[in-house]
């Protein structure tokens, strides 16, 4: 009985000790950021102090000013960096978690195309994200992107639905994940195309990342500008870089005749035929493809 109190009180203190060497640690961590956030603070002070002051303009003041300005300039940066990496480390979406939402939000959208007994999506229609959709799985270091492709997909659907197109027939957007053998071996045998390779957009260098899309739809002129219109408007970077527009005619159906033998005769004969080339009732509708880049950028 002794010997088994002994175990449970060196057990107790071990968990003792660790818990406190994790409050320990937590607090540190704490004291550093804060440490970090007051100095940060106290340079764009002094920042702003410089960019506020308006020394006599000679040459050798305006020098000095500069010189002290880029280095201030460079410290604020670098404080900022370090903040950033201690404040916000960085977390990665679960697969569960992105494909849940993913259908969650295609079977919203697929509500919204509903509208006055008309549907303006395919049945199935899988916005790009057809290997997902209805069921699977993308690789852990993949979730990140396609949630954030699937965001600018998903925020750029509601803006064309609510233009009130045709219909929306295609969404394609680049497909960076790369297959393994055994996956693209049976999708050969399926028939099925495996997903091209795209290399990640992200640029440490330039700042900025680029996704790209490609939007097709079927709408009158009136529709179209409204969807260029609202994507312009959008709290997203979105560039319209290629857009494409053909004509689709609608056939007019011939005016249904009388039998020769049940015409009536004494009826005063019709008038010519006359071709109508324009008007509301037979707007052509216009078939549209866009290619579309949504930029983000760093610490915005």
């Amino acid at each position: 009985m002794r010997e088994r109190k002994f175990v449970v009180a060196i057990i107790a203190g071990v968990v003792l000790l660790l818990c406190l060497a994790g409050f320990a640690s937590a607090y540190r961590a704490y004291a550093k950021a804060s440490t970090v956030k007051a100095t940060l603070k106290g340079s764009y002070s002094q920042l702003q102090a410089i960019y506020n002051e308006n020394p006599f303009p000679c040459l050798t003041n305006m020098t000095v000013l500069r010189g002290d300005t880029d280095w201030m300039n460079n410290w604020h940066q670098s404080l900022t960096m370090e903040l950033r990496a201690i404040a916000t480390p960085s977390t990665n979406p679960s697969s569960s978690i992105f494909i849940a939402k993913l259908q969650e939000s295609s079977e919203e959208l697929h509500k919204l195309a509903r509208v006055d007994g008309s549907k303006m999506l395919p049945d199935g229609f899988a916005f790009g994200f057809e290997r997902y959709l209805p069921r699977g799985y993308p690789a852990p270091e993949h979730v990140r992107r396609l949630s954030l492709q699937f965001s600018m997909v998903e925020a750029i659907v509601r803006e064309i639905l609510g233009s009130r197109v045709t219909e929306l027939s295609q969404v394609d957007r680049e497909r960076f994940e790369v297959e393994s053998a055994e996956a693209s071996s049976a999708g050969r045998r399926r028939g099925v195309a495996p997903a091209a390779v795209v290399a990640p957009p992200t640029d440490t260098d330039s700042g900025y990342s680029r996704q790209h899309f490609t939007i097709a739809f079927t709408s009158d002129e009136k529709a179209l500008a409204e969807v260029l219109n609202r994507l312009a408007k959008m709290p997203l970077f979105v560039v319209v870089t290629e857009i494409k527009i053909d004509r689709v005619e609608r056939g007019l159906r011939p005016r249904a005749e009388k039998a020769t033998g049940e015409a009536d005769k004494s009826a005063p004969p019709p008038p010519p035929t006359q071709r109508l080339v324009s008007g509301p009732g037979i707007a052509p509708l216009l078939k549209t493809r866009m290619l579309i880049d949504v930029y983000t950028f760093e610490g915005v």
